[in-house]
């Protein structure tokens, strides 16, 4: 038997005005894409033979550039035509990639790989639990299994759960038809942690139904809501294990609905929440080290541009007493290359800020070049460098300033840049929720409402396109 494999993954925010090109993804392809596939092993264990088409991942950024969608996916098709003696598919999408003058891009590329294959080829994903699902992409589908972490540290586990529910599938020749609906509610990520009710119960009440005779696998998709899109919202899959048991599937995915909707009131902040002046104010009065303030505004794991000055400017202005403060990073190109051409040690004198729009004015900084790195970047490839950085010291602050918009997510994130967090007080990450590694070593969490791509009061936002009634847009 042969099963296709790959990757094609990025979350789209449509609040961020720049395009997303092909250049902003990592590529792999060959047995470099099929190794870094979880997938892959559980397909060879089986004697099963892996066909690798692409491993092309991205930091959530803007709308997808319609050539730079039809260049990855061309990629795939073409591995697909050329094998196509094929027994199964399994690939990790996001679900909540958007593509200028297309729409749904996961929608489009199942609807394009059921064109080359045929209807009977079964297709397992692997999906991020933010994903925003088109209302008929199950019928193009099989098998699907979102993460249930937030944030997310299972997305190799789900990898394997997906290949082998597709190894049985196989083994067994069984026809699988997935049950699907959309849930009304749409909910900022960093009210949905999967340590906080109500997240962790309707985790549990999924591994529940999952115990349930003739179901596989159940999920709950929270929704990325920074996309104003016709697919902006939750929803619910549920796979059986055969045909005999869709009614029964179609019957627990009811109840499940139910069961969510009933509880969207609970989802809530878990962090401090804080304006921005206050968020400053209450970190330079805090005893504990390090503390970590999220540019939640400014969030470029969902899709922000990483360019807002804000918090830069109120630090810069403030008494900042004995704490060392660093704030990582400022996505500024033209400042980047300014400082790149400088010696570490050498005085420099910089303007930070794009005025790209009124939250990136330009902050002037007269300091030093104190370290240079790389910029790592997300998913899997954590590893991977993606661009540049550079840090200013001036005083007790410390400025990353970078090529390209990313997140520092794990600590060796600040160890490539070529700084150590242990000697600050107070780190600023363009983040919403804390990532795992960093919520480890904080002492204190705040969540500071920055304005931005990714402004958390999702209720003043003036969503254009998304589906109505929607709580908590619409109170009916």
């Amino acid at each position: 038997m042969k099963v296709v494999v790959g990757c094609l993954y990025h979350e789209t925010n449509t609040f961020n005005p720049i395009l997303t090109d092909i250049h902003d993804f990592v590529l792999a392809e060959g047995e470099d894409a099929a190794s870094r596939l979880a997938g892959t092993e559980v397909f060879r264990e089986n004697g099963i033979e892996v066909i690798p088409s692409i491993y092309a991942t991205a930091l959530s950024s803007g709308i997808v550039k319609k050539e730079a969608y039809r260049y990855f996916a061309d990629k795939l098709i073409s591995a697909l035509k050329q094998h196509l003696d094929i027994d199964g598919i399994w690939l990790h999408l996001h679900g909540a990639m958007v593509v200028e003058e297309v729409g749904s891009g996961e929608l489009a590329l199942v609807k394009e790989i059921r064109e080359c294959v045929g209807p009977d080829v079964p297709i397992s994903l692997t999906m991020d639990i933010h994903g925003n699902i088109a209302l008929d992409y199950y019928k193009y589908i099989n098998i699907v299994k979102a993460y249930r972490t937030v944030p997310h540290v299972d997305q190799l586990e789900v990898e394997k759960e997906t290949a082998q529910l597709l190894v049985d599938c196989l083994k067994n020749n069984t026809k699988i038809k997935p049950a699907f609906t959309r849930l009304p509610m749409i909910i900022p990520g960093e009210k949905a942690l999967g340590k906080s009710e109500p997240l962790r119960s309707i985790f549990e009440k999924l591994y529940e139904v999952e115990k349930i005779k003739g179901i596989s696998t159940a999920s709950f998709f929270i929704c990325h809501a920074w996309s104003d899109s016709e697919n902006t919202a939750s929803s619910i899959f549920v796979i059986p294990e055969s045909e005999e048991y869709e009614e029964l599937a179609e019957k627990v995915k009811d109840e499940l609905a139910h069961y969510v909707f009933s509880r969207r009131h609970e989802f809530d902040f878990d962090a401090v929440v804080l304006d921005p002046e206050e968020s400053v104010d209450r970190a330079l009065n805090e005893q504990l080290k390090p503390v970590f303030i999220s540019d939640s505004g400014d969030n470029t794991t969902a899709g922000a541009i990483g360019m807002n000055t804000l918090l830069l400017d109120l630090f810069k202005n403030k008494d900042l007493g004995r704490k060392k403060v660093l704030i990582s990073a400022i996505h500024d190109p033209m400042a980047y290359e300014k400082l790149k051409s400088c010696s570490i040690g050498e005085a420099v004198t910089v303007e930070v800020g794009t005025k790209i729009d009124e939250n990136s004015q330009p902050v002037l900084l007269e300091g030093t070049l104190t370290s240079k790195g790389d910029l790592l970047g997300y998913l899997n490839a954590t590893s991977d460098k993606v661009g540049d950085v550079c840090t200013v010291s001036v005083g007790s602050l410390d400025v990353v300033v970078a090529n390209r918009g990313e997140s520092f997510i794990t600590l060796n994130h600040f160890t490539r840049a070529g700084l150590n967090w242990e000697d600050y007080d107070i780190i600023v990450v363009k983040q919403g929720y804390l990532f795992n590694e960093l919520s480890a070593v904080s002492k204190l969490d705040i969540l500071s409402m920055t304005p931005g791509a990714t402004y958390q009061r999702i209720e003043n936002i003036d969503y254009r396109h998304v589906p109505r009634p929607l709580f908590p847009l619409d109170t009916e």
